[in-house]
């Protein structure tokens, strides 16, 4: 059990979904990019939780705290990213997007009803452009845009500007939609049910039921096909069936083993993606306000090999707080299995946990590894040979190689570099003009191939003090090469972590390079 002696079990308890979500509100905080997408992931889950818990008057001033910060920087970009045709792009000055679009604007009209200002002709800019880019659903060429389609309705629907005949035309072709576009179509069509009388949503909700995939971790919802403009996995599919039923049919049995589904699926206290973490945190949230959890008052208690390891008592007053035990990996037995048990005195309200074993390795100990990308680094010196070492002030090439088998959607390539050299911005105006890049590349692309390349990434690229990182919205099968140069600024020997790539919103398709060893001298 213990393979090395650095390292810890972490149990991490928690006494309600209120205290279950803050790991994916840390992430969605803290996490490291700002594209348009992840600008409003940051703050919409934070700001739909913290008005949940307003309405059943639970105070966390530390949650209203974060979201005024982050809602106060988060509009003001939102805002000044917004395109002149009234829709936004992934990245600022980018093409508008359909979906984005859709997604800024629900986030923008959320936070304009909780009393936030938003100015009306951002929110009417972005309608008019969602009116304008409308298709009709027969002529429809891809099944993702239906669900985007979808996903636009139930954002309309929700600020009442809904349009029942569209969504009748999207009824009629609701089996091209995918589970969680049914999902959002049933949304929709509650909305604008003003009488009660329309039976289509529940329909759908019929339609989804039958699809159900029931198993020991619970129930979730598998798609055929992925929609990968979307971001959509069926994680985020469960997230927002779970949403639509919360809403719709509150008391359907399979909401329970839902939600324990979606809670199984987290890693580290959160979930994979961005779009994974806004639209769990966002359908427990409602899952939460209406199940009435927040009710629960017990005793817990957690054993390790028959020693407490943590213990205390819950009630209204601390179902929002996360309690975190440790043990490190020294005290762990070595040789025979070890025994972590958890209990609680009675059924009222709910506890969840999660227990991870970490341990640490040497950055030098660490070997390539592919998952569906392939990911190796060179770093050159100026007579073009491998270098494992340099001067202070000399110039060195960082060239990373990425294979990419099938078409790879919403890439994100880091580039660590060691930590006694810095990366050579050539956009800076102190950049001497003798510098370039980062440089492009391509390998084994035909003519049409490298021509889409070239005008569709990167999409963006990051230069920071730790590491550069390359964005790409779709690449074609094929090797690419990434090249960026380094300066030798501070002696010393460094370990170099990987270089890592993965697809953003599909984080199980990865590969990384090994880590190394990097000495700069005087």
């Amino acid at each position: 059990a213990a393979a090395t002696e650095s390292g810890e079990l972490r149990v991490t308890v928690e006494p309600s979904l209120a205290a279950g979500m803050l790991g994916g509100l840390d992430y969605l905080k803290h996490y490291p990019y700002e594209c348009v997408e992840q600008t409003v992931s940051r703050f919409l889950p934070n700001l739909v939780t913290a008005l949940a818990l307003q309405r059943l008057n639970v105070d966390s001033p530390e949650l209203q705290a974060e979201l005024d910060e982050q809602l106060s920087v988060g509009l003001q970009k939102l805002v000044n990213w917004q395109n002149p045709d009234g829709g936004w792009g992934w990245w600022a000055n980018l093409m508008s997007d359909r979906y984005i679009t859709s997604y800024v604007l629900w986030s923008l009209w959320t936070a304009q009803s909780a009393g936030y200002p938003v100015p009306a002709n951002t929110l009417a800019d972005a309608i008019v452009f969602i009116e304008q880019n409308w298709l009709a659903p027969s002529q429809a060429e891809h099944w993702y845009t239906l669900n985007q389609m979808a996903f636009a309705h139930f954002v309309l629907a929700e600020m009442g500007e809904g349009d029942p005949g569209r969504m009748s035309t999207l009824y009629d072709e609701r089996e091209r939609l995918d589970i969680y576009g049914k999902a959002l179509l049933a949304l929709a069509l509650d909305r604008v049910d003003v009488k009660g009388v329309d039976s289509r949503a529940q329909t759908l909700l019929d339609d989804i039921v039958g699809q159900t995939q029931l198993s020991a971790s619970g129930a979730h919802w598998q798609e055929s096909q992925t929609d990968w403009w979307s971001m959509n996995t069926d994680l985020r599919t469960t997230a927002i069936v779970l949403h639509a039923f919360t809403r719709l049919r509150p008391n359907d049995p399979l909401l329970p083993q839902a939600v324990r589904w979606l809670m199984v699926g987290r890693q580290n206290g959160r979930w994979a993606t961005t779009q994974e973490n806004a639209w769990a945190i966002i359908a427990l949230t409602g899952w939460m306000e209406s199940s009435g959890e927040l009710e629960g008052v017990y005793d817990w208690q957690v054993m390790l090999n028959g020693a407490e390891l943590g213990g205390g008592s819950v009630d209204r007053a601390n179902l929002d707080e996360t309690i975190s035990l440790q043990a490190g990996v020294a005290e762990l037995l070595r040789y025979e299995a070890n025994a972590l048990h958890l209990s609680r005195s009675n059924e009222s309200g709910q506890l969840y946990y999660t227990a991870q074993l970490r341990y640490f390795l040497d950055a030098t100990a660490i070997s390539a590894r592919e998952r569906g990308l392939v990911v190796s680094r060179r770093i050159l010196a100026a007579d073009g040979q491998p270098a494992s070492s340099a001067k202070v002030g000399d110039v060195l090439s960082v060239t990373v190689s990425l294979n990419v088998p099938t078409d790879a959607h919403f890439l994100l390539l880091e580039v660590p570099i060691p930590a006694g050299t810095e990366a050579i911005d050539p956009r800076l105006a102190i950049t001497g003009n003798e510098f370039t890049g980062p440089e492009f590349g391509t390998g084994g692309l035909d003519p049409w191939q490298e021509f889409w390349w070239r005008y569709w990434v990167p999409t963006q690229t990051d230069i920071r003090d730790e590491k550069v990182a390359l964005f790409a919205d779709h690449l074609t099968p094929g090797s690419y090469d990434y090249t960026f140069q380094v300066r030798a600024s501070i002696p010393g020997e460094y370990r170099v972590l990987p270089a890592r790539a993965e697809l953003m919103y599909f984080p199980d398709v990865w590969g990384r390079s090994s880590g190394g060893l990097f000495t700069v001298t005087d």
